[in-house]
């Protein structure tokens, strides 16, 4: 991949909570030579001192990012802390919306991190257009097969944004800029 995407791209593994502490060093220094610019979540999110000894022990270049999985500004501050991660990535429909969305982005500042929402579609984009310390956007590709880039919460929303080219611009309607989509047959999964 770095071959195809070149030097100056932004490499990231997201682990997804499956590393403990010994493999998550080996694999963050056997990736450092290629480049890789962050891990993302190696640990379960509880583990805020494994968080912290794993960021002693990584490449200083190499990014640790967490937070994910984490639903409170206090799991954010012992993150920040303890963990010592470079950036957080709360998700805006796990961590409390966009109140307490912005108060943990407050948190991060305060102790010079950076934060990139975990996906979240038009909700984390319209935030990180309003924040110093959030430099981009996660968008995940949610066509079956990732041949083509399509809406993240499709067909639920419509007039969601996509990026082209990398960049994506947010509506200018009022609110998010989305409508729910009303030809999309609404059901309960369970009888009461």
């Amino acid at each position: 991949m770095r071959q195809r995407v070149g030097e100056d791209f932004w490499l990231m593994w997201d682990c997804w909570m499956s590393l403990d502490l010994d493999y998550a060093t080996r694999l963050a220094h056997a990736a450092d030579g290629l480049g890789l610019r962050w891990i993302e979540e190696p640990l379960l999110p509880d583990d805020y001192w494994g968080h912290g000894e794993l960021r002693r022990r990584m490449p200083p270049r190499m990014l640790l990012t967490a937070g994910e999985h984490e639903a409170t500004r206090w799991g954010f501050r012992l993150l920040l802390e303890l963990g010592q991660v470079d950036i957080v990535q709360p998700d805006v429909g796990w961590c409390g919306g966009i109140t307490e969305l912005l108060r943990i982005a407050a948190l991060a500042d305060s102790h010079g991190k950076a934060v990139v929402p975990h996906a979240s579609s038009v909700y984390s984009y319209h935030f990180v257009l309003t924040r110093p310390n959030s430099p981009f956007t996660e968008f995940l590709m949610m066509h079956p097969d990732g041949s083509e880039v399509v809406p993240m919460m499709h067909p639920l929303l419509l007039d969601e944004p996509i990026p082209i080219g990398g960049r994506i611009r947010v509506p200018d309607r009022p609110g998010f800029g989305v409508r729910l989509n009303p030809e999309l047959a609404l059901s309960r999964p369970y009888d009461h």
